[in-house]
């Protein structure tokens, strides 16, 4: 297995639009892994991809990616669902009856009825159903499933609408949460199995460890509901990998890739694992 970064911005791309600082002005001129898009992920081997952010369509065209036999979602938000009309590649324009292509995707309950709930998510995927473009199929929250020799898990957070994705074959297994893991305490099984690859979102940067300054007041509301840098270095402190990967990077964070690469050296120093940070393109072997 092989995972490929489509995206590794969060909710705010770099560059952020109508924005001229120095970051975003970087980011225009140089591309990627100056820039970011939208939160996705590909795993290549079972072809499964993770999240359609709205630059999904872009992110594929500049990728490796041949064909998606699977698509999961992690939860709701729109910065992961608002490209789902990317299925639309699978009509044959033509109009010939039955020349359709049809993606399978995937939904634990909790996903299915959060979708329901919130923005017409649903509605919009079973129009895409009746187009005969995508498959439908909701699994039980807990349930392990085999596609192609693959098997795939999905992962309770604390907040019952967002998963994360354990996805293994007979000698690899890789844990993949693109976000929202705020108050999640990794299960004794999780935090025992020995994983070759782990992806976590970055969390907010809230302060910098290489100059000790806070970047964020520590009564900023936002503290209350999203996760930060420190946290998510706290929870690769209790899993088990060779390598872990932090994706999901906020333009405001302002992490261009000569400070990832320091931060990356820090983390990986502080912890004694091997951190990486995330960019466009990023290319990584389990």
């Amino acid at each position: 297995m092989k995972l490929e970064v489509l995206g590794s911005s969060g909710s705010i791309t770099t560059p952020r639009p109508l924005c001229f600082c120095k970051i975003c002005t970087e980011a225009r001129k140089k591309g990627s892994p100056y820039s970011r898009l939208g939160p996705s992920v590909f795993v290549h081997g079972p072809d499964i991809l993770i999240d359609t952010p709205e630059e999904i369509s872009v992110e594929l065209n500049r990728s490796s990616v041949k064909r998606i036999s699977i698509c999961l979602f992690s939860h709701w938000h729109p910065d992961h669902i608002a490209g789902k009309r990317i299925f639309e590649i699978n009509k044959h324009w033509g109009r010939i009856p039955g020349k359709n292509k049809t993606t399978q995707i995937l939904l634990p309950e909790k996903i299915a009825e959060s979708f329901r709930s919130s923005m017409a998510i649903m509605e919009h995927l079973e129009f895409l159903e009746a187009e005969g473009l995508v498959e439908i199929q909701i699994i039980k929250d807990d349930e392990t499933f085999s596609v192609n020799g693959y098997t795939i898990k999905p992962v309770r957070l604390f907040f019952d609408f967002v998963f994360g994705y354990e996805i293994g074959d007979s000698t690899k297994k890789i844990l993949i949460i693109m976000d929202e893991i705020k108050h999640w305490i990794p299960d004794p099984e999780i935090s025992a199995t020995d994983y070759d690859l782990v992806y976590l979102p970055f969390g907010i940067f809230a302060e910098n460890p290489l100059t000790g300054r806070a970047l964020v007041d520590s009564d900023n509301p936002i503290l209350k509901n999203e996760h930060t840098t420190a946290e998510t270095i706290n929870i690769v402190r209790k899993l088990k990998s060779r390598q872990f990967v932090l994706g999901h990077i906020e333009e405001p964070d302002r992490i261009n890739p000569q400070l990832a690469k320091k931060l990356s050296a820090y983390f990986s120093k502080e912890t004694g694992k091997k951190i990486r940070i995330a960019y466009d393109g990023m290319m990584v072997p389990s």
